[in-house]
């Protein structure tokens, strides 16, 4: 009996032993940072990368406040800028500062934003300073390049700041200013871009207005009657404004005069501008059905720009078109840049690149295609600033089939200086940077 009893508590021993071993690489994984890998241009572009809260592990649900963001150079831990954005779960941006009243946590469908070019190398898992806070580490890699830099979020109130802004807001005067461009908006409708200028030279010079005017038309027939609306039959306001360290975003909120006076629901179309670049989401989400009314519906979204002979001269490009110079005069070329159903097209000039893009969310049925109209002696009313000058956009097509749920569609610009029309519009595509799906 007794030496059947010590082997008993032998085998006890061994199997504790056994046990303890195997639950110690759980315990040491609970200690490492948990990292997040994001493919974005390094050398190249600096550029925005917007992470989901869904996406941080154990930063959810920690207060929006204590969340700083840095990088290490060197030996030296530096504070980057940094913001967080909240979000419904339909993508749709939240302004409040509380949540019903209560501190504001990272949710799952909030985003985190910051700049790759404040990325920086890469700290041991088992810092000191990673320890003692919830900590997230994201790897950049730049898929051209193989090129690495990282990234820190943490939770911890000890953690400084950042001070410096990409863009800022001036609420005087609507408008927004980065190292890059100005973009200011019409007075009387607040959701069309007037004014649009290049950064040029030494500190706050600028170049002259490119913008005529940003028109919006929409064609086609209500209750089987001839139906014609432009800008001019908008309602339009600023709903809410955040202007945060890395990118500004701008809401306003319009509708449309159908019959007489009585005006459309109202859609929200928020502008998010970054330093080299901004965004126009435009959120279709109506109580009806557009075909309840209405039949084949065309829409018109395009830039009239500035025909000034000081201006310097303009070529539109679209893939496997050569340049096109906007001269005032259509041409059977420009003609052919109406046709196929391209997403994006570039405008160059001394000046540097403007790449436009748009983008529809998944399950949207509207169907675009570019659209060109360079006739100088063309009146466009209702405007009273005459002709068309290199007037480009998209023209879309199949409204009457939205249905109810709500539906981004995005208008994506970048203004890109020392940098060529191929490489311009593949950087569309992944700017701001994100994980991808």
């Amino acid at each position: 009996m007794p030496s059947m009893y010590w082997s008993f508590r032998r085998m006890l021993c061994v199997l504790s032993a056994i046990a303890f071993f195997i639950a110690l690489p759980t315990v040491a994984a609970a200690e490492t940072i948990p990292q997040l890998t994001i493919r974005a241009p390094l050398s190249s572009l600096p550029t925005p990368v917007v992470v989901l809260g869904r996406e941080l592990g154990p930063l959810k649900g920690m207060p929006v406040a204590k969340i700083r963001a840095f990088s290490w150079q060197g030996e030296v831990m530096k504070a980057i800028p940094f913001q967080i954005d909240k979000r419904d779960a339909k993508g749709r941006y939240e302004f409040s500062t509380r949540d019903n009243g209560s501190v504001l946590m990272l949710d799952v469908d909030d985003e985190c934003v910051f700049m790759t070019s404040d990325a920086g190398e890469r700290k041991h898992a088992d810092s000191k300073e990673s320890k003692q806070q919830p900590t997230v580490e994201i790897g950049l890699v730049d898929s051209r390049t193989g090129e690495r830099k990282w990234v820190y979020l943490q939770a911890a109130d000890s953690l400084p700041v950042a001070t410096k802004d990409y863009v800022a807001y001036d609420a005087a005067r609507d408008a927004i200013e980065t190292a890059t461009y100005k973009l200011g908006f019409s007075k009387s409708q607040p959701f069309l871009i007037d004014s649009l200028q290049w950064h040029v030279g030494a500190e706050n010079k600028w170049s002259q207005n490119l913008v005529d005017t940003m028109k919006v038309r929409h064609k086609g027939k209500l209750f089987g009657i001839d139906f014609i609306r432009t800008q001019k039959d908008y309602r339009s306001r600023v709903a809410a404004v955040k202007a945060g360290q890395v990118r500004v975003i701008r809401r306003t909120l319009n509708s449309v005069r159908m019959i007489g006076f009585l005006q459309s629901p109202s859609v929200a179309i928020d502008y998010v501008a970054y330093v080299n670049g901004f965004q126009m989401d435009t959120m279709i989400d109506l109580p009806f059905k557009l075909s309840w009314f209405f039949s084949d519906l065309i829409t018109y979204t395009t830039i009239d720009w500035n025909d000034a002979p000081s201006l310097p001269v303009v070529s539109l490009y679209k893939t496997g078109m050569p340049g096109l110079t906007i001269n005032g005069g259509m041409s059977p070329e420009k003609g052919q840049f109406n046709k196929g159903t391209d997403q994006r097209f570039a405008l160059q000039s001394e000046y540097g690149l403007l790449a436009v893009q748009l983008e529809m969310d998944k399950g949207t049925p509207i169907e675009s295609k570019p659209y060109l109209r360079d006739e100088r002696t063309n009146m466009d009313n209702p405007e009273n600033i005459p002709g068309q000058f290199g007037n480009v956009g998209f023209m879309t097509t199949g409204w009457e089939k939205v249905d109810t749920s709500l539906h981004h569609m995005f208008f994506n610009v970048l203004l890109l200086q020392k940098t060529n029309v191929e490489q311009g519009l593949a950087w569309l595509d992944q700017y701001p940077a994100k994980r991808a799906d």
